[in-house]
């Protein structure tokens, strides 16, 4: 398209007018914008002028642009369509119109634009004046804000953007669902309206020291948060803080989760929580009465047939005896099984883990079994090393005794060693012994419940096949390994693994051979004291027959009443569990008395002897109702010189 002849006069006319200076001025101004500006004409659309800004955008010089019209820059239009765009102005309905539109640069390229054209009349000839915007960047604005609201909608939280002000800026519909506003409401709404009124001078402060230090963090981390709907309803809440920066200032996003769901989970577990907790407890009581009432009148048949079987002299009746002693045992032994691994199993039984000498634990248990490994004819050794350890003593003791009350029952000649070991900050107690040993294959079943090898008829004078399983809940408490070994036809040995304590010493010990009083003439005088009366008489009728002299009493301040008359005691028996004063307190009292540590028995119907023992009480025995005679007459007997 050439050149019109009047755009050249148009625009000469423009720079020779009397206004001159100042429209040179304008024209300067327009040129340098950043801006799009053009002049064309109104008939043939024809540029009559562009500014720099434009010819910039479109990458066309100015005689190239001087050839063409708007329609050569807009790909969506042709002649007709852009002249009904333009027809407001044309037809003086509009003086101004604005649209958004398209621009093809020179290259292939196109951009948006927001265009402003105005039809204006000079020296008798009519022009179109365009002023286009470039509106690439505000339409991606445009767009990422959407995708942001889009974003925020999506979240599964409910979501709210605050200015530094704590006014609301942008609201997420999953808070339009939590909090009942809708989002024009929540927009310029101040965000303390959101919290409890009780709460909202101390929520101000906080919004101020999170503005002072922002970072991303949880929000009242440890406390209970709550936060109010539109109808006055309060609800549990978690929430995390974004800080975000803008050109406009400091913004935070807050994440707000209604944790109402949990909190229910929560207080119905802990109900759940309490309740086990009080089933326990009330199956610990149970297990404690239990235990103390069963084996109260077992402790007194016991004594009452033993009383009786050193008065008979006909063999049949002395083997009836025997049978009924042997029905006794097996019944108080599976009694005290029994209510082992109840108690083991109920988790009422919790680890007293402390520093102690292993000394302390193996020299008690040598002499309560040595009578029975000499009653069989066994040598029973001790050797090893002695040392510090760090494990529940009481506990500990009741694994290393069912190991050697199993060598002594399953070894008929030969001997049995407990010894100790240091391997890898663990000293490994073993007791050995030369039985009859167990296969390869039932090695691992031997810890299991009621399991006996050899004994498919069950002989109660094998055992009941409880005592390793009470091992392994034991072990599994004191978090110990326990370890079994054997060769059939040489013997077992049966491990555990105990942990050094810090403050380490190793003691070398020689090996000892357990050596046993012999009897003499003289006549001991025994203390009994029990709250049960049965027991007493049963106690006494027993012992009497065993040429000694026996005081009875049926609690303790009786006990000492007695006493007071002059009579002094050489060996001391009482109950653990009776009104006024328990059995420790009794023997504390009667050696304080003489000032001598006389040896004493404690009876207990309790399974464990852990309070017993805690009394850290010197010089005595623990008896587990219903008692062992044999082992309570080699006590006394012990005591003869």
């Amino acid at each position: 398209m050439s050149k019109n002849p009047e755009d050249t006069h148009l625009n000469q006319t423009i720079n020779e007018s009397p206004t001159k200076d100042r429209v040179f001025d304008l024209s300067t101004v327009l040129e340098d914008s950043l801006n799009e500006f053009f002049i064309f004409d109104a008939c043939n659309l024809s540029f009559i002028q562009v500014n720099r800004g434009a010819r910039q955008n479109l990458g066309y010089s100015s005689e190239e642009l001087m050839t063409m019209t708007p329609v050569d820059i807009k790909p969506e239009h042709d002649y007709d369509s852009f002249m009904k765009v333009l027809e407001p102005l044309s037809s003086g309905k509009e003086q101004r119109i604005q649209f958004n539109t398209t621009h093809l640069r020179k290259d292939g390229s196109t951009y948006l634009v927001e265009a402003h054209i105005q039809k204006l009349h000079f020296q008798d000839r009519s022009v179109y004046v365009a002023i286009i915007i470039d509106i690439t960047k505000q339409t991606q604005n445009n767009v990422d804000l959407i995708k942001a609201h889009a974003f925020l909608d999506s979240a599964p939280d409910a979501t709210v953007i605050v200015d530094d002000s704590g006014v609301i800026q942008v609201a997420n519909k999953q808070m339009v669902k939590l909090f009942g506003y809708s989002k024009e409401e929540m927009k310029n709404m101040s965000v303390d309206m959101l919290v409890p009124s009780r709460y909202r001078d101390s929520h101000a402060k906080h919004r101020k020291h999170f503005s002072d230090n922002p970072k991303t963090r949880g929000m009242g981390i440890g406390l209970d948060l709550s936060a109010t709907t539109k109808d006055g309803k309060e609800i549990p809440i978690e929430i995390s803080l974004s800080p975000i920066e803008t050109v406009e200032g400091s913004l935070v996003a807050a994440a707000i989760r209604d944790i109402s769901a949990r909190k229910a989970s929560e207080e119905e577990l802990q109900l759940a929580r309490k309740t086990a907790e009080d089933a326990t407890a009330a199956k610990t009581r149970f297990l404690a009465a239990a235990s103390h009432d069963l084996r109260q009148p077992l402790q007194a048949l016991r004594l009452y047939l033993s009383a009786l079987s050193s008065k008979l002299d006909q063999p049949k009746a002395i083997q009836l005896s025997q049978k009924m002693n042997l029905s006794l045992d097996t019944m108080g032994e599976l009694l005290d099984a029994l209510l082992d691994i109840s108690t083991l199993e109920s988790g009422s039984v919790t680890a007293d883990k402390r520093d102690i000498r292993l000394s302390e634990v193996l020299n008690k248990l040598i002499a309560d079994n040595a009578p029975l490994a000499e009653e069989k004819g066994l040598v029973f050794l001790c050797e090893g090393l002695d040392c510090m350890i760090h494990t529940d003593p009481v506990l500990l003791q009741r694994i290393i005794e069912n190991f050697i009350t199993n060598s002594i029952r399953y070894t008929e000649t030969g001997k049995i060693t407990v010894k100790g070991i240091l391997a890898d900050g663990v000293i490994r107690v073993s007791v050995n012994d030369t039985g009859v040993g167990i296969p390869d294959e039932a090695l691992e079943r031997v810890f299991d419940e009621f399991v006996q090898l050899d004994n498919a008829v069950r002989n109660r004078s094998k055992g009941l096949g409880l005592g390793l399983s009470i091992v392994k809940h034991i072990a599994r408490l004191l978090e110990l390994p326990v370890c079994a070994e054997s060769v059939v036809g040489v013997g077992s040995t049966f491990s555990v693994d105990i942990p050094l304590s810090d403050s380490q010493e190793v003691i070398d010990t020689e090996q000892e051979t357990i050596h046993f009083n012999s009897s003499t003439e003289i006549d001991p005088t025994i203390l009994i004291v029990d709250d049960d009366p049965a027991i007493v008489d049963a106690m006494m009728e027993l012992l009497t027959a065993f040429d000694v002299n026996v005081i009875t009493a049926n609690n303790g301040p009786e006990a000492l009443t007695k006493l007071d008359e002059g009579i002094k005691p050489d060996f001391l028996v009482s109950d653990y569990n009776m009104p006024d004063m328990n059995g420790v307190e009794l023997i504390t009292k009667i050696r304080a008395k003489y000032n001598e540590d006389l040896p004493a028995v404690i009876m207990t119907g309790e399974t464990s002897a852990e309070k017993i023992n805690d009394e850290n009480l010197p010089n005595y025995t623990v008896l587990h109702k219903p008692i062992n005679i044999n082992q309570l007459l080699s006590l006394i007997e012990s005591i003869r010189t």
